[in-house]
């Protein structure tokens, strides 16, 4: 419903602005990888339901993606994440970007960003960071709860889905395994 609005100009009732933003994030990936261009960041409209959801607020809203040059090779560029918020400020806490080395270690790194660079960051919003909060608040109720009655919990989410969803955003591994690059979409690996 909110595609067709969008794409017809017409107004929905409601929009929500995290729907808002995954649709412009959609559109945004859809076009910059059309074009050859590095995208915005790791979210994709199918991560719901297979990511934690705190990690995917990270996902959305904080890490954003570069191109940078391995000094080996520099033919090819290959893909680092950063966070956004602080990217361009003259002092970062620790752990502000990183460059996984294949797509399996994506996930990783992200947790290293999260723990070392996330929880430090004064570059972040509040608004972000109290809904990461909430998202875990709830999932320890939940934790509790299932453990009154004799339940466990999984956290953290789908592991393997991690390099889905960066296959989904127009990422794969460089053939030399020296990092992650765009896919080219012509059927010749980098």
């Amino acid at each position: 419903e909110i595609l067709e609005c969008m794409e017809s100009n017409t107004k929905p009732a409601v929009i929500t602005p995290t729907q808002l933003h995954s649709y412009l994030m959609d559109k945004t990936i859809r076009v910059s990888m059309s074009r050859h261009q590095t995208p915005i960041n790791l979210y994709h409209l199918s991560d719901d339901g297979f990511i934690d959801a705190a990690d995917s607020i990270i996902r959305r809203e904080v890490i954003q993606c570069f191109e940078t040059i391995h000094p080996s090779h520099p033919d090819v560029p290959t893909i680092g994440f950063r966070c956004a918020f602080c990217k361009n400020a003259a002092h970062r806490a620790p752990y502000s970007s990183f460059r996984p080395r294949s797509l399996k270690t994506i996930y990783r790194d992200f947790l290293r960003f999260k723990s070392n660079h996330f929880a430090q960051c004064v570059h972040i919003p509040e608004d972000i960071r109290g809904r990461v909060a909430l998202v875990h608040v709830r999932r320890e109720r939940a934790r509790q709860g299932r453990q009154i009655i004799g339940s466990s919990t999984r956290g953290g989410g789908n592991k393997a889905w991690w390099v889905t969803s960066a296959k989904k955003v127009g990422l794969e591994d460089r053939r030399d395994g020296l990092g992650i690059v765009i896919a080219r979409g012509d059927g010749i690996r980098n």
